[in-house]
């Protein structure tokens, strides 16, 4: 029963970061885009997170995060931020409602409340060990992606 659970949680989350791909490329404005993006990023590190690479899926939400909020401000600095918005009340409604249809599926009739542990007190000096000691080659290259990400984003700021 918990294996199947898993994979429909997984395909779920699948879905939606296919759905979330697709509103990158189809949103003009690029603030909804970039946070389109932060939520492709979320959903990939769910499914990372589901398939047993706990570690890869919490560098993967830093780094997508913190590249989405990087786009949304060079992007609002750059464009300024008096763009046409259109509202549509009800299509918020239904994604609010379809949201919390899926927690309340997945939570209370799935089960998935069952599966949830309390956190265990963790040492800092075992994953300071374990960084410096497994993760060091990883560590450099995403030091030097979001290094380059921040510089390329202070140039493009600073070109207008």
């Amino acid at each position: 029963m918990a294996g199947s659970l898993e994979a429909a949680v997984l395909i779920g989350v699948a879905g939606l970061a296919t759905l979330f791909s697709m509103f990158v490329v189809r949103y003009r404005d690029m603030v909804y885009a970039s946070a389109s993006l932060a939520l492709v990023g979320l959903a990939s590190a769910a499914i990372l997170g589901l398939l047993g690479f706990p570690l890869v899926a919490v560098f993967l939400v830093i780094v997508y995060v913190g590249a989405a909020v990087m786009f949304i401000i060079v992007s609002v600095s750059m464009l300024g931020g008096g763009g046409r918005e259109e509202w549509d009340d009800w299509r918020g409604l239904a994604a609010a409602a379809a949201a919390f249809s899926t927690v309340i599926l997945l939570g209370f009739v799935g089960g998935l409340w069952q599966l949830y542990t309390a956190p265990q007190p963790v040492r800092l000096d075992s994953i300071a060990l374990i960084l410096t000691r497994d993760l060091y080659p990883v560590i450099i290259v995403l030091a030097a992606g979001l290094a380059a990400t921040i510089l390329e984003g202070i140039a493009i700021a600073r070109r207008r």
